[in-house]
């Protein structure tokens, strides 16, 4: 029961951000770049944060950092809604959005490490999973929340609906969440110096599928659902609309990554953490692969995810394999630190995800789309590579990764 109320603060959180970044994306002024730049607010300042949260984590305690970062989170999402109403330039919206990111970090880095305390080696696979599939769930519910309040506002009145919903929210943390582990000595250690060797390893993979996702996370501003030679986009958005058929296409892969997780988090625990790891490896490069495929021989958007879906799933055995791994090697006393890097490599790769698409977007407008396929496959690809390299210089072996049998 207690593992299930560390996970509440993070379905909280990411329904909000993943509202946030719909209706973002669509009420930001300025041009594809400059859009792709307010995108990466967030997620830059996100990775900033989690380098403090974490340290805070343990040194005052899982529950004041999380309700530090709700109240603070909070306050700034009613301040953007109000700037979307009165002054909507980029760089206000960029900083606001940006402080948005910041305090999310200290929300999502307490969360997780609450939930690695209450998890144990045997069973820390699944509950990595199980984080994983509320992260990833909660933000396709965002998703979908913030295109449908879109389609039904159009204007700044739907951000302020999620600003409020947030900051309903942060008084029922600050009076029921449990704290998990007593503070520890303020004079500890820094992420670098905390950090697994063997998770280093496998971090290059893991920040290419966060950079994919900022690659999704921007793609609204230039998606259309209903193009292609199947017809069946184009039936689903006239009876839907655009912005909400998009949130559903969004909510629907997400949804499929979450579950994927939770299915290979009790992998990870039977099987071991590197070969379900492999597995996933494997799965993220066909999934791309078909995907380009798909949508270079004229298959809409719809019907090449769909296509993509069963190796989509696979795709998503990397991130409970890597959480296991850096949750098992951890020093306890610096547990908060050290699973900061969650919040670091999501921030970095979401952040020049957003950066790459709006950059693709600006110099190939009439192909954006399969544009940002193919700089999701080359990102993968070269990361794949610098991880195979890693890994036979430190000469991973399964022994040495796995978990009980």
């Amino acid at each position: 029961m207690r593992l299930t109320a560390s996970y509440v603060p993070i379905f909280v959180a990411r329904v909000g951000s993943g509202a946030s970044a719909f209706l973002v994306v669509k009420l930001a002024s300025g041009s594809s770049l400059e859009a792709g730049v307010v995108l990466a607010a967030y997620p830059f300042l996100e990775a900033l944060g989690a380098l403090v949260a974490g340290r805070w984590s343990d040194t005052l305690g899982r529950k004041k950092t999380l309700v530090a970062g709700y109240v603070v989170r909070s306050a700034a999402m009613l301040l953007l809604a109000l700037a979307f109403y009165m002054h909507n330039s980029p760089a206000l919206v960029g900083f606001l959005y940006g402080v948005i990111g910041l305090t999310t970090a200290f929300i999502l880095t307490a969360s997780l490490t609450m939930a690695t305390d209450l998890t144990e080696v045997k069973n820390r696979g699944v509950g990595m999973g199980g984080f994983e599939l509320v992260n990833l769930g909660s933000y396709g519910v965002g998703y979908l929340v913030g295109s449908a309040l879109y389609t039904m506002l159009k204007g700044p009145a739907a951000y302020l609906a999620v600003a409020l919903f947030t900051a309903m929210a942060t008084p029922v943390f600050a009076k029921f969440l449990e704290e998990t582990r007593p503070a520890a000595p303020t004079g500890g250690r820094f992420l670098l110096s905390v950090l697994p060797p063997s998770a280093v390893v496998l971090l290059p993979v893991w920040f290419a599928l966060t950079t994919i996702i900022g690659l999704g996370v921007f793609a609204p501003r230039v998606l259309q659902v209903g193009q292609g030679v199947g017809g069946v986009g184009e039936k689903i958005v006239g009876r839907l609309g655009e912005s909400l058929a998009v949130g559903l296409l969004f909510v629907g892969a997400l949804a499929l990554l979450g579950a994927g997780a939770l299915f290979f988090g009790r992998l990870v625990d039977r099987w071991g953490r590197l070969k379900t790891f492999r597995l996933g490896l494997a799965g993220g490069f066909a999934a791309l692969l078909v995907l380009n495929i798909a949508l270079h021989v004229g298959l809409g958007p719809l019907e090449a995810i769909a296509i993509t879906a069963p190796l989509l799933f696979l795709t998503s055995a990397i991130g409970p394999s890597i959480l296991a791994l850096i949750g098992d090697e951890a020093d306890v006393r610096y547990r908060g630190t050290t699973m900061g890097i969650y919040s670091v490599v999501l921030g970095l790769g979401i952040g020049i995800g957003s950066l790459i698409g709006g950059a693709v977007a600006t110099v190939s407008q009439q192909y954006a789309i399969n544009g940002i396929a193919a700089a999701a496959l080359a990102v993968y690809a070269a990361m794949a590579a610098l991880h195979i390299a890693l890994a036979r210089t430190n000469g991973l072996r399964e022994a040495a990764l796995s978990g009980p049998r």
